[in-house]
């Protein structure tokens, strides 16, 4: 389209008239228009942080049965480490498979029999080449990782003095933070009753915070939703929340997925046994 062309087609909207245009649309219309113009022109006072729309204004999807969330849990579990169990079966079937070719690749061929010679070489014995073993991928960069508001000294203070102002403890994807000082906030919200979110998505979080957070559950009466994603804890971390979940309550939402740790074998059966004599 032409310059003139665009411009002919702007010239029909410029006799419209906003305030009866506006005065047409009906509420929800409104609160629509509102998101849209929020996004399209966010306010720069506003911290990147925080300039993200609520999108947790919803109609409940139904009754809400403990049972079935706990049901849900331990088979999205069992899914879990038998994927995992899989792999590391694939991965051990390459590296035999794997070695057998280097082993080929490396095993002489038998000399040509010209005769017998007393200056024959005496053929050494070819070394065993090991497989190489590669680590697993840190957690993917998360574009919003630096858009974190909390602080954390801050944050953990106010955990520790049980302040009634604080409900959330968000965390997600600060790379800097120490697996000591996540323990810290797990054996902090112990004893909180007005904490209700405990968020550590994509903090490197490994068992050790995760048996802290299961030894947590165990004792706090008020938190209702745990997201422990995007981190470092194997099957034995996992197996020890879903564990401590029978002495909660309150806990409504854990979300544990997207490990960056494969489990072994040995842990992976044991979880599947244990959630296997709770059926």
């Amino acid at each position: 389209m032409s310059c003139f062309g665009y411009r002919r087609e702007l010239s029909k909207y410029e006799d419209v008239d906003e305030d009866e245009l506006l005065a047409s649309l009906s509420p929800e219309e409104l609160a629509e228009l509102e998101k849209e113009l929020a996004d399209i022109d966010p306010d720069a006072n506003v911290p990147i942080g925080l300039r993200q729309r609520d999108q947790t204004d919803k109609t409940p999807t139904g009754t809400f049965s403990r049972e079935a969330l706990m049901k849900y849990w331990e088979n999205e579990t069992r899914k879990l480490l038998e994927d995992e169990i899989d792999e590391e079966q694939e991965e051990e079937c390459e590296e035999e498979e794997e070695e057998e070719l280097q082993h080929d690749k490396t095993k002489p061929e038998p000399p040509k029999d010209f005769g017998p010679r007393s200056d024959t070489p005496k053929l050494l014995k070819p070394q065993r080449v090991e497989p190489m073993r590669l680590t697993p991928p840190p957690p993917p960069a998360d574009p919003n990782a630096n858009g974190n508001p909390t602080v954390v000294d801050e944050a953990l203070e106010r955990a520790l003095n049980n302040d009634p102002e604080l409900t959330e403890v968000n965390l997600n994807n600060i790379d800097d933070i120490s697996q000591e000082t996540l323990i810290r906030f797990a054996e902090a919200l112990r004893s909180n009753t007005h904490v209700r979110v405990f968020s550590l998505a994509n903090t490197r979080a490994d068992d050790p915070v995760a048996l802290a957070i299961a030894k947590m559950l165990r004792e706090n009466s008020s938190i209702t939703s745990l997201n422990i994603e995007s981190n470092y804890v194997t099957g034995k971390g996992v197996m020890a929340l879903v564990q401590a979940l029978p002495g909660n309550n309150t806990l409504t939402e854990l979300r544990f997925h997207n490990q960056r740790h494969m489990c072994g074998g040995q842990v992976g059966n044991h979880c599947l046994n244990v959630f296997g004599t709770r059926h």
